[in-house]
């Protein structure tokens, strides 16, 4: 029970800082961002109906992919309507990456531009491969996520 309590307050941490993050990023009129009340952001639990285990020497929780058409229709529809027609030009996005501990819930889902996605992946398979060396933690991992959606949202 211990360890459970343990990641509760870890978790709520992580929740907080992306809050503090997303308003930060909303704020400054990032286009491309993720919209906080939409998309929060949120860690993996045992109680996740996608969760598989528990991963690198941390011991996080994971869950897997599991984003079917409804999920994509809610989401799409969440942020703007968009059409069909147009989800080729979007990845339905884990905002905290799975690699990462992310939930699969749709409260860490969001439309990101393709092109966006393409430039973030590389910052995922960076920071879960160290991840799974056991060189950077989930909190870090986490704050670099927010750190690339920081820096992105200061370009013109």
């Amino acid at each position: 029970m211990r360890r459970q309590n343990g990641q509760g307050q870890k978790d709520l941490f992580l929740v907080l800082v992306m809050l503090v993050f997303q308003a930060f990023a909303f704020a400054a009129g990032a286009s491309t961002s993720p919209n906080p009340d939409l998309t929060p952001g949120l860690l993996c639990s045992p109680q996740d109906p996608n969760f598989q285990g528990y991963d690198y020497p941390e011991q996080i929780a994971r869950c897997t992919r599991n984003v079917g058409y409804q999920e994509k229709a809610q989401i799409a529809a969440s942020y703007g309507n968009i059409p069909e027609s147009t989800w080729s030009n979007y990845e339905f996005d884990h905002l905290l990456p799975l690699c990462a501990g992310g939930s699969d819930d749709i409260r860490n889902l969001w439309p990101q531009p393709i092109d966006e996605a393409k430039q973030k992946d590389v910052l995922e398979n960076r920071i879960c491969s160290e991840m799974r060396a056991g060189t950077l933690t989930q909190a870090a991992a986490v704050q670099q996520v927010y750190d690339w959606f920081r820096e992105r949202a200061k370009r013109p």
